[in-house]
């Protein structure tokens, strides 16, 4: 099986990216927010498990992420959480959630907004009706930020991570890892990967969501509204509801009643014009005899 980038950093991952208990509290509040009763969880890109490693005393968890190192680990930390390993634009499970997250730029990593529309359509058949989808993206501002002020040195334990974020085109950024991984007599081991993120339109993804969802909000984690230095934009997003046969049938037979009630109201109105026509002329007619008595 191919070897991915996060195959390579697995280890390092959860020292490097550290908790982000800020972006968990804002998926609860809005999960309470918007579906109460939500039991099953979905992340999309989970990782090592850390989000879903302080969801699953509140909800049934899944995972699915491209990366099997990353998997074994997300496994250690919830033995009773159900993970994956697929591609987040074309997996299928045979199961739909009341929730499903994407964090911590995930989408960013599919550079095409063809790959974007497979995953909005890809979450919609996984989500229960009424189901809500998280998602959040870095913006232009901050990668042509970190592209600006690169390279960044990180120390972890005695390990060091370098970053370098480098502008490939108007909307494609190349992320270089590297990570010296510490040996013995002070010898390190090299650990390079490149990833690839891409930044989209905000009026864009919106457009495209809305064929499929209820746009719910479009804001900052601390649910502020965005701007041109916004550095990540949380999409809140609910499924529509498809209505199903009996409903069909009520409406349609609602709109028929209406019509035919538009149309008896239409020949009330024609039989009324025909009677005001019919006065009109015996009225003529009375005037008509009235002049031929006053010349007699």
């Amino acid at each position: 099986m191919k070897i991915t980038a996060y195959d390579i950093v697995a280890k390092f991952y959860d020292k490097v990216i550290g908790r982000h208990d800020d972006l968990q509290d804002y998926t609860l509040k809005k999960i309470k927010q918007y579906n109460k009763k939500a039991g099953s969880l979905l992340e999309l890109g989970c990782g090592t498990g850390e989000n879903l490693k302080n969801l699953q005393s509140k909800f049934e968890i899944t995972g699915i992420d491209i990366s099997d190192k990353m998997l074994k680990i997300a496994k250690k930390k919830i033995p009773g959480g159900k993970f994956y390993r697929g591609d987040i634009r074309s997996f299928k499970l045979r199961k739909k959630f009341d929730v499903i997250i994407c964090l911590y730029d995930t989408v960013n990593h599919l550079t095409l907004f063809s790959e974007l529309k497979k995953l909005f359509a890809n979450v919609k058949e996984h989500l229960n009706e009424s189901g809500i989808f998280i998602f959040d993206i870095n913006t232009i501002y901050k990668l042509n930020n970190l592209s600006e002020i690169s390279p960044l040195v990180y120390k972890f334990d005695k390990n060091f991570l370098i970053v370098e974020v480098r502008k490939l085109s108007l909307n494609i950024f190349n992320w270089t890892l590297k990570i010296f991984e510490y040996k013995i007599n002070n010898n390190y081991k090299l650990h390079e990967v490149n990833i690839k993120e891409a930044v989209y339109d905000l009026s864009r993804i919106e457009t495209e969501l809305k064929k499929t969802f209820v746009l719910l909000n479009v804001e900052t984690e601390d649910h502020k509204k965005i701007n041109n230095s916004t550095e990540r934009v949380f999409f809140v997003c609910k499924r529509r509801e498809t209505l199903d046969a009996y409903t069909l049938d009520a409406r349609r037979e609602t709109s028929n009643v209406k019509r035919q009630t538009s149309n008896v109201k239409c020949q009330t109105s024609n039989v009324k014009c025909q009677t005001s026509n019919v006065k009109l002329y015996l009225r003529s007619g009375r005037e008509v005899i009235r002049e031929m008595i006053r010349n007699s």
